[in-house]
């Protein structure tokens, strides 16, 4: 403002937020109204993260990264990896949820040597979550490995493979004992 004076306020709360009016005086008979629009943000709390590793190959590491913010108000959610930005990324191996808080990626292991950074913030703060998906796409076992819910649904099939079978083999036995 005029000859740098500025205005203070302390211990807001959030429900101070709104237009606020300021008459200063610069002279005895110069007088200047200025409308002042004031938004009070809370903290962002740090991230919700949570990762899956769907398929891990020699070829492939498939897996989703979570990353959501809490609290009140709008807050905004970015990725980056090293120092790209979600646009920089290029969408042939990342694709991004509608919301913004899950990307799933697929690199060949060679290049997991990265860190994904997952920001939450709104324009008072922000928070950052790092990915390190060397570690993720490693952690998996070796060669092929599976998550579980990978696992849960190769179960699911040959369950029922194998209960269609043994009904397969129930039928035709009964066919050859009425005969």
């Amino acid at each position: 403002m005029f000859n740098a004076t500025a205005l203070r306020l302390r211990e807001l709360q959030r429900g101070d937020s709104g237009v606020f009016g300021a008459r200063i005086k610069l002279q005895p008979a110069l007088v200047d109204d200025q409308a002042f629009n004031l938004s009070v943000y809370e903290s962002v709390p740090s991230p919700r993260t949570r990762s899956q590793l769907l398929a891990s190959t020699l070829e492939w590491c498939n897996l989703t990264l979570q990353c959501q913010g809490s609290g009140r108000g709008a807050v905004n959610v970015t990725w980056k990896r090293d120092s790209l930005t979600w646009g920089e990324l290029g969408p042939g191996r990342h694709q991004l949820s509608p919301d913004g808080t899950t990307l799933r990626v697929a690199l060949p292991p060679t290049a997991t040597n990265v860190t994904y950074a997952c920001t939450v913030s709104n324009p008072a703060d922000h928070k950052v979550a790092l990915f390190d998906l060397q570690s993720l796409c490693q952690g998996g076992g070796g060669q092929s490995a599976f998550s579980t819910s990978g696992y849960v649904v190769l179960s699911l099939i040959l369950v029922a493979v194998s209960l269609g079978g043994a009904f397969w083999c129930w039928r035709v036995n009964s066919e050859k004992a009425a005969e």
